[in-house]
C-alpha cells in the first residue's frame, strides 16, 4: 500500500489538498493509495472545503507499506507511523533538508522553492495526461492551497508556475471570484476561533539564533479584524513560552505585522530585516510568509559562518 501523509503538528490547506489530490491521481493511474493523517486541521481548510466529498482514510498502517511525504521534509515533523526506510518520495517547498533527502532517495526527493506544493501536484496531473479526469472538488482544494501559500500571489516565493496552475484550475472549477470567497471564509473562521486557529498553525522549531523556536502565523484579509484581540493573542502565545513571534499577514494592506514577545525577539528581527519596530510589531511590506522568515534567518546564519 502507498500511504501519503504530511506533518504531524498540524495540517494546512497545502498539505491537505496536495495529499488528497495526489491520492486521487494515483488511483486514476491504477495505484492503490491512502491518505493517512492524525494532525489537526488549521483555519486554512475552511468549512466549505472540509464539506467536499474527499477525506483522510481510516487505515491502519501495516509493515511493508510505502510512504510519500508532502509539504514537509523535516523528519522531526513526520507522523509516528512513518517508516523512514520505506519512504519512496518527498515533495516539499520548505528549505533546509534538500541535501539530506537527495542523498537518501535521490531523484525521488523533489524539494524546490515554489509557492505551493499543490502546484507540483497539479503539474503531475498534466504530466500523466489526466487533467481532464480531475474532479472539480479536487481543483477547488488545489486552488485554495495555491492562494493560501502564495498569499494571493503577493508572496515573493510565488512563481509563474503557481499562477499558470491556478488559471488552468479555474477553468475546471468555473466559479467567479473564488479567491475573494475563500479568503473571506478564512477570516471569518479565524476571528471566530482565534485561540484554536493559533494553536493549530504553530510551528515549534529551532531554525536560527535570530529567531525564537515558537513561530505562529495568521493569514487574514484585514488587520483591523484582530487588532482589538492582541491581549488575547499574547496570552495564547505566552502559554507556549517566553520567546515567540506571530506573523500576522494582512492581505488588504499587503503587510506582515510580526508580533514579538519581548525586546530580545524584537532586536533580533530588527537586525534580520533592517527595520525599526513599531511598539511590539515588526512591519514588513510586502508581506512575507513564515517559511520565508525562516529561510532568511537560515541564509543569514550561513553568511555569518562563511558558507
Amino acid at each position: 500500500m502507498i500511504v501519503i501523509s504530511s506533518g504531524k503538528s498540524y495540517l494546512d490547506i497545502d498539505g491537505y489538498a496536495s495529499c488528497i489530490a495526489y491520492r486521487e491521481l494515483l488511483k486514476l493511474r491504477g495505484i492503490e493509495a491512502k491518505f493517512v493523517s492524525n494532525a489537526v486541521v488549521n483555519s486554512s481548510i475552511t468549512p466549505s472545503l472540509i464539506g467536499l466529498p474527499f477525506k483522510t482514510d481510516e487505515y491502519e498502517v501495516m509493515q511493508g507499506d510505502k510512504f510519500i511525504i508532502l509539504d514537509t521534509s523535516n523528519k522531526y515533523f513526520f507522523e509516528e507511523f512513518i517508516d523512514y526506510n520505506n519512504i519512496v518520495e518527498i515533495i516539499d517547498h520548505h528549505p533546509g533538508n534538500e541535501e539530506y533527502w537527495n542523498n537518501l532517495i535521490g531523484d525521488k526527493s523533489h524539494i524546490e522553492p515554489i509557492g505551493s506544493v499543490a502546484t507540483i501536484i497539479f503539474e503531475k496531473y498534466e504530466q500523466y495526461g489526466l487533467l481532464d479526469k480531475m474532479d472539480s472538488g479536487i481543483a477547488k482544494l488545489l486552488m485554495a492551497a495555491i492562494l493560501d501559500n502564495t498569499l494571493n500571489f503577493t508572496a515573493t516565493i510565488t512563481k509563474d508556475r503557481d499562477k499558470l496552475a491556478y488559471k488552468k484550475l479555474e477553468q475546471i472549477v468555473n466559479i467567479k471570484d473564488f479567491d475573494e470567497l475563500y479568503f473571506k471564509e478564512c477570516q471569518s473562521t479565524i476571528v471566530n476561533n482565534l485561540e484554536n486557529t493559533i494553536r493549530n498553525d504553530l510551528k515549534i522549531e529551532d531554525t536560527s539564533t535570530l529567531l525564537p523556536s515558537i513561530l505562529g502565523q495568521l493569514l487574514i484579509y484585514d488587520i483591523d479584524s484582530v487588532m482589538n484581540k492582541i491581549d488575547v493573542i499574547n496570552d495564547i502565545m505566552n502559554s507556549y513560552g517566553t520567546d515567540w513571534l506571530l506573523n500576522i499577514i494582512s492581505l488588504k494592506e499587503n503587510n506582515s505585522y510580526i508580533l514579538c514577545s519581548n525586546e530580545f525577539v524584537i532586536n533580533n528581527l530588527e537586525k534580520l530585516f533592517n527595520v525599526n519596530a513599531k511598539e511590539k510589531f515588526i512591519v514588513i511590506k510586502p508581506n512575507i510568509l513564515r517559511k520565508e522568515i525562516m529561510k532568511k534567518a537560515i541564509q543569514e546564519r550561513k553568511n555569518k559562518n562563511g558558507s
